[in-house]
Formats: structure tokens, sequence, C-alpha cells
């Protein structure tokens, strides 16, 4: 991803508002925390990309689609309130259960009730694991329960998905040049017609953000499935991650859009909670463009400028930037990409 896109999440800093002084203890430092960070939105995928009627077949597949379909507005406070007071469980029947509290009201959805309301995939083969190695599929997934998962070998995956190596890679970390093992996969070396799925996949269920020049095991799990047309339960993989950004609190928190699905739903049943300071913001990421149209600033032989302390100031000094509950877009809307999506410029 290219600097100048990948630090777009840092402007979101301009509408995370301060809530921290309504909490009590515990819970005061846990939202004081979350409120210093930054949000990864995840971003609308662009409709120009080469090849879309190909990657929109293959996703739809086994029901990656949703990620081409993304695109919301973010309600930055129902953010903060979501992880500040998130637990999982497992209920009697081996469901996983997402818990949280919105204004001292509580909610339990099952894996699959949150995946309907987030219209993304809850069924197929589920991973889970932030390592590199495709070694560490085997051994990250459920053995038994209602998300047991035998996933293919390493070898079976890379016969699929990776470009032959004609001898030993290496890549540069921190100026030293590293020997890649032969279970880990650079992002270069992913087959050419999958390395748009890889941007896409990065930008709208792992949402880490920053340079990435190899592809997790998890990722190269989702090619598999993608290209083999097997199920993936999508809805797994993102609720795991959310429960590993609880306990990484200097962490990016992710899934920006798709939470707003979420706040649909919890305004739905609770109408008490549409309060007026649940606002709704313009995404602060640009759209997630094909490669070709892609340019740093470097590129373009730009300066990137320095952002001053007057630059992040709060969208209550830029009502511009936010709107009220009751202009929520429904994204049922036949509005397209092009209507909705933000340009460099703006």
């Amino acid at each position: 991803m290219p600097r100048a896109t990948g630090l777009d999440h840092q402007k979101t800093r301009n509408y995370i508002p301060l809530i921290s002084n309504e909490f009590n203890q515990p819970l005061l430092n846990t939202m004081a925390n979350l409120e210093k960070g930054y949000f990864y939105e995840g971003r609308v995928v662009s409709p120009n990309f080469k090849n879309m009627s190909h990657i929109r077949a293959k996703f739809e597949s086994i029901d990656f689609d949703c990620l081409l379909d993304i695109n919301e507005q973010i309600v930055p406070r129902f953010v903060l309130e979501f992880y500040c007071q998130l637990i999982f469980t497992y209920n009697p029947e081996g469901q996983f259960l997402v818990n949280f509290v919105i204004q001292n009201k509580s909610f339990s959805l099952t894996l699959e009730e949150f995946g309907q309301l987030l219209k993304i995939s809850f069924k197929g083969q589920a991973s889970n694991t932030e390592m590199w190695s495709l070694n560490h599929l085997s051994v990250s997934v459920l053995s038994r329960g209602l998300y047991n998962t035998k996933p293919p070998s390493p070898t079976v995956i890379k016969t699929l998905i990776q470009v032959p190596r004609q001898g030993q890679e290496t890549r540069t970390k921190n100026k030293k040049t590293i020997i890649v093992g032969e279970n880990k996969i650079l992002t270069r070396e992913i087959q050419t017609h999958m390395k748009p799925w890889v941007d896409i996949i990065r930008e709208n269920t792992i949402c880490l953000g920053g340079h990435r020049d190899h592809v997790s095991a998890c990722l190269c799990h989702m090619l598999y499935c993608i290209e083999t047309s097997t199920p993936y339960n999508l809805a797994f993989f993102i609720l795991k991650r959310m429960e590993r950004t609880r306990f990484k609190p200097k962490e990016l928190l992710p899934y920006g859009m798709l939470l707003t699905r979420l706040f649909k739903h919890v305004v739905s049943v609770s109408p008490e909670l549409a309060f007026d300071h649940y606002l709704l913001h313009d995404r602060a990421m640009h759209p997630l463009a094909p490669h070709y149209e892609r340019k740093t600033r470097a590129d373009q032989g730009m300066k990137r400028p320095r952002e001053s302390n007057a630059s992040s100031s709060t969208t209550q000094n830029h009502p511009s930037l936010s709107r009220p509950l009751d202009h929520m877009v429904d994204e049922n809307d036949d509005e397209s990409f092009h209507s909705n999506s933000f340009s460099p410029s703006q």
C-alpha cells in the first residue's frame, strides 16, 4: 500500500469524540486509552479495478462480495463504546457470542446473528492467526465444535496461490537481509490475478494499514478458499480480530464502516439510544483504487505537508464533516460507488 494512502487512518483523530469523562472507574481508563488511538475504517472498493467483473464473480462464489460493497459512513462514538465493553464467550450450544454494552444497555449476538447483521459470510472454514508461516494454520484452527476446520496443507496452498520460486527468496528488515522460509509467502510472489484480492481483503478484513511485503497465513487461506470456491467463515475471523484488539490498546480500532451496520441494528431495537451525539461522519480514508491508479506524493514530486495541531481539531469545529442520525443513508439505497466515494482532492 503506498504511503500516501497507508496513513489515511491518522485523519480519523479529527472526529473521535472525547467521552471518557462520562464513564466511572474501571471503564474510565479503558475509554481514555481508546480515545487516544485511531480508527481503521476499511476502504470503499473502486469499481475501476481491472477485471472487476471477474473479481466479483470469484468473491460471490463464497459470499466474499460483501467486501466489495462496504460503503458506509462512520459513527465514531458508537465504535468507541462498542470496543470499550466488548466481551466474547461461548454459549452451551458452542456458539461464539459477542457481548457489548451501549449506554448501559446490554446486547448479545451469536456469530451467525453478527454475520447476518453485518452482511458478511458466517459459514465455512475458520482460521485465526496473525502469524506469517503457513505452518501455523493447522495449530490455529479449532479441532472440534461448530467452527472446527481442517485447513489444506501448506504445499496445497502454495501450489495454488504462489508463483513458483526459482531460488532462495530474501527480504530486508531493519536494513538486514533475511532469508524467507519455504512456507512463508511474499506479496510479490502471489499469483498476478490474485493481487487485487490481497488488497481488498487486507483493507476490509485485516485492517492493519502500513506497508506489507508479505502475506499472512490467514490471508493465504482466504485466497485458497476464493480460488477453490470453498466457503470461509469471515465473521469468525473478524470477531477474533476484534477480540485481539481488546488487548492491544495502541492498535487501530478496525471495522468502522461495518460497525455502522451494527449501530443501525442497535438503534432499530432500542430507539432510545438514538442520541444526538451519535453523529455520522464522512470517511477520512480514500477509496481503494487499482494499483495502476495509485500514486504516492513522491511519485508526483510533492512533499508531505507537516501536520499542525490546527488540522487535528474535532468535528465540533467542522460541522460539515458530520451528519445527524436522521440523515443516515440506508445501505440498500441504489447509490453508485462514484456518488459516495471521495477523490484524493476531497
